[in-house]
């Protein structure tokens, strides 16, 4: 099937590797369809593009290559609703906040993208509780693994 983007222009994608959110992504409750778009150019950040509105794609990333100890619940009627069968079938994506000067970029802990990768249900969780936070810096983290080296930041290259 052919994805109209407005970042990436037209993208043939395979139908079957579509993603559906039935309630939609909070704040955008209206798009129910979705695809991970990922490209050599932007890895490790990936893309949640809307199949139903061209403008809508927001960067997203593997939470666990920037904090391998990440650790939530997914309520058992959460995974119901995903027909969730076992752990090899998650992935999990945070949402990147990518403003103009990178170095302010942030990852969102506090709502992880869940995805069945057997079936392509998916869902984001808002997480209760002080445990995880909506706006972690991370760039200096996604710098050190593009290096190969660990995700664990040095506070004081942060503050360079």
């Amino acid at each position: 099937m052919l994805l109209d983007t407005a970042r990436f222009g037209q993208i043939e994608i395979d139908g079957d590797k579509m993603l559906s959110f039935r309630a939609g992504v909070p704040g955008l409750e209206e798009y129910h369809v979705f695809a991970v778009l990922r490209f050599e150019e932007s890895h490790p950040i990936m893309w949640l593009q809307s199949a139903e509105e061209p403008r809508i794609s927001l960067p997203v990333i593997d939470p666990f290559l920037i904090k391998p100890d990440y650790v939530f619940d997914i309520s058992d009627s959460d995974a119901r609703e995903l027909d969730l069968t076992g752990a090899d079938e998650v992935q999990v994506l945070s949402v990147l906040v990518i403003p103009e000067k990178l170095e302010d970029m942030t990852i969102n802990f506090a709502a992880p993208v869940i995805v069945n990768t057997r079936t392509g249900d998916s869902k984001q969780l808002i997480l209760g509780g002080d445990a995880h936070s909506a706006r972690v810096p991370v760039f200096f983290d996604i710098a050190r693994f593009l290096r190969g080296g660990n995700s664990d930041a040095d506070p004081v290259e942060k503050n360079k």
